[in-house]
């Protein structure tokens, strides 16, 4: 195995850390599972953590980014992949939707980063904005799909994607018997059901036609 340079050292022993937090905050709470804890998991001392992060909220804030970045990334490329066509974006959005909760962890960890920021106004104030970015991203692709098939958004985009996300995470957290795909077949549901409901782009221009008269 070839030596690894400082920098791909670092980011090695962030991504270990990463992962140890969220096994020792899924198993044991967030107010509980220690800074030491997570250092003794992943097998480094408290001085590697102190020299990656300020402290535990910091390593499941980037925990939470990360995520939410590689599922933008996800919907755009396939939304991309689409050239315009509604029925293919709606395909990839599906096979999207398929591995929503694919990691039960995350909506563990969602709700216990949630609940924390409700104790402490400092992290909350970070937290929000993260997600506040995350809910207008993901509302600017879902007025994309809207756009496919010639529907107007009725509402919010980010006000939508916040309620399909809120959606998500409550399915995470309940029993699935087995069943790993229904909570995305869920949220797939409801997102088409928007989409049939919603006026079409001409029937809103029209109504706004008449409104003005």
């Amino acid at each position: 195995m070839a030596k690894l340079n400082r920098e791909e050292s670092q980011a090695r022993t962030r991504g270990l850390l990463i992962e140890a937090a969220r096994r020792e905050i899924v198993k044991k709470g967030f107010a509980t599972a220690s800074i030491r804890d997570i250092a003794e998991a992943a097998g480094f001392s408290l001085g590697a953590i102190y020299s990656n992060f300020p402290d535990k909220e910091a390593i499941l804030l980037e925990l939470i980014q990360q995520h939410q970045a590689e599922e933008r990334t996800r919907i755009e490329e396939n939304l991309a992949r689409a050239q315009g066509d509604a029925d293919v974006a709606m395909a990839g959005i599906e096979a999207w939707a398929e591995t929503v909760n694919s990691d039960p962890d995350l909506g563990v960890l969602a709700i216990e980063l949630q609940l924390h920021a409700l104790r402490s106004p400092a992290f909350a104030k970070v937290y929000n904005e993260s997600n506040r970015k995350h809910r207008r991203a993901l509302g600017t692709m879902i007025a994309h799909l809207f756009e496919l098939f010639g529907k107007k958004v009725p509402g919010e985009p980010s006000e939508i994607a916040s309620g399909l996300a809120a959606l998500s995470r409550g399915l995470a957290l309940s029993p699935t018997g087995g069943d790993d795909d229904r909570g995305g077949r869920i949220v797939l549901t409801f997102l088409k059901a928007l989409i049939e409901a919603a006026p079409s782009v001409d029937k809103a221009k029209k109504s706004r036609g008449k409104t003005g008269e």
